[in-house]
């Protein structure tokens, strides 16, 4: 057996083994960093890359809107993973709102950190226009007689099962498949080298609102916390593969508390205080945690920043381009104020709602009220 056949081996061993937490960047990171070794030198570059970026654009804010333009690979077998548009359309509604800081959610930032929770200034749309000029609706379907995928290339590449990229410095490709292991999904994290493959990978049951997902994970935060990946954005905790021995890890960000390790469900805030030398304890919160999909709601401004930076400097394709029907609108005319929806301060629908409880009542023209019953 050759050392690299060996090599090749571990490193998929090791991804099956890393399959069993919610996200998988940092594994897959890793194994590409391996197979190709022009990315590993790329990517070791990228954070001075960035710190330069952001000390020579101290005052950069994005004037106009940047809009990313997505194209859906759906690869299915089975009806159920064959998700329907309207699923579809529900996770690009959540993007849109996470990373314009529009989503119902806000309220329940705390205090402490509502200064720092961004509007990124980023949209995204279903392209409609294809690689060859021709119209699209931004979403490919293909019937597979492939299992369940993982984190090899069988996923986007047509002739092992799966769907070939399209052009990945135009598109962001997002494959939507079964995904195996209890993995919720991954992303290629940028830099100058972009290779085959580059985009998300996400479960059919962790995508957008409505169809086949599943809770906790039922609110389409899969996919702003791995595009966080895609644009450059670590853990909160950092870049390590697991929890840090103590409070080493740094994600890069300034404004992002130092964070011992990841946090699952929902924690009560203030979470580990002083576990770090940080009085707030941990911003479990942000969208770049493992928390369930109805405990996040932001991203801090210099996670902004950074995200900012990598399309400038490895995404600039994204800069300027007609593969939309024009800058996503993110607004509802409205002409009556109707009530839509009430939530508890989880995001959990109510129609019952209890006394002595605070709850949100969430209108057509994007207001939402705070009230409690008291008896």
């Amino acid at each position: 057996m050759t050392k690299k056949l060996l090599i090749l081996i571990l490193l998929l061993s090791n991804l099956s083994l890393g399959a069993q937490e919610r996200c998988g960047t940092e594994a897959v990171t890793k194994y590409r960093a391996e197979i190709y070794p022009e990315y590993r030198i790329a990517r070791g570059n990228v954070n001075n890359q960035t710190k330069k970026w952001i000390t020579r654009n101290p005052n950069y804010s994005a004037k106009t809107i940047i809009t990313i333009p997505i194209v859906v690979h759906v690869v299915w077998k089975t009806n159920t993973q064959n998700i329907s548009d309207t699923q579809i359309q529900s996770q690009i509604d959540v993007l849109n709102k996470d990373y314009r800081r529009t989503n119902i959610d806000i309220i329940n930032t705390p205090s402490v950190w509502q200064s720092v929770a961004a509007d990124c200034e980023i949209e995204f749309c279903l392209a409609n226009t294809d690689p060859n000029g021709q119209p699209t609706t931004g979403i490919e379907r293909i019937q597979t007689s492939h299992g369940q995928f993982g984190m090899d290339n069988d996923i986007h590449t047509s002739s092992l099962g799966g769907a070939d990229d399209w052009p990945n410095e135009d598109y962001l490709n997002i494959w939507v498949c079964d995904l195996g292991s209890g993995l919720l999904g991954y992303a290629t994290p940028p830099s100058s080298w972009i290779g085959d493959g580059d985009g998300l990978v996400i479960g059919h049951n962790y995508f957008g609102t409505t169809g086949t997902v599943q809770p906790p994970y039922n609110k389409g935060r899969t996919a702003t916390h791995e595009i966080g990946h895609w644009l450059n954005l670590e853990h909160v905790w950092g870049p390590d593969w697991g929890p840090n021995t103590g409070c080493n890890g740094d994600d890069n960000v300034t404004d992002t508390p130092n964070q011992e390790e990841w946090n699952y469900n929902c924690p009560a805030f203030p979470h580990n205080a002083n576990a770090c030398g940080t009085p707030n304890g941990d911003m479990f919160m942000n969208y770049m945690d493992y928390t369930n999909d109805a405990c996040m709601n932001l991203f801090t401004n210099g996670q902004k920043t950074r995200m900012i930076s990598a399309i400038n400097q490895y995404r600039s394709n994204m800069l300027n381009h007609s593969l939309c029907s024009g800058i996503t609108s993110i607004s509802e005319n409205t002409t009556k104020k109707e009530l839509i929806r009430i939530v508890d301060v989880l995001g959990r629908e109510t129609t019952r709602p209890n006394s002595n409880t605070h709850l949100f009542y969430i209108y057509t023209d994007g207001s939402v009220e705070k009230r409690i019953i008291i008896e």
